[in-house]
């Protein structure tokens, strides 16, 4: 089970990102009538990523390019956790596409007899 909380840093940012957006809206000639500074759900209107770094040394990341740990060889995490950072684009697509793959390959390796 895994608990956590948004820190103060989390809260400032929040309130930072509502007051920047707003000053693009005005900036574009938006009247913006109302700016809810509530910080949401964690979750609630983002994606987690970023807490099981994908990579080829295992030093520096926990994942393989399957998602398969390093450590834990029938262990797959096959979630956002392997996007070390976010862009701008909602990433379902990717995490989609890259949980096929390591469906794909967990099943040939567990057909292989090898997990």
């Amino acid at each position: 089970r895994f608990h956590y909380k948004f820190g103060d840093n989390e809260k400032a940012m929040c309130a930072d990102m509502a007051e920047s957006a707003k000053e693009l809206l005005e900036e574009a000639g938006i009247e913006v009538v109302h700016v809810n500074k509530r910080v949401l759900t964690e979750g609630w209107s983002i994606h987690e990523l970023g807490t099981a770094r994908m990579g080829t040394d295992p030093k520096t990341s926990v994942l393989n390019q399957h998602q398969q740990s390093h450590d834990v060889k029938n262990l797959f995490v096959v979630d956002g956790s392997s996007h070390v950072s976010a862009s701008c684009q909602n990433p379902t697509w990717t995490i989609m596409a890259l949980c096929w793959r390591s469906s794909d390959y967990l099943a040939d390796e567990l057909g292989r007899g090898n997990l």
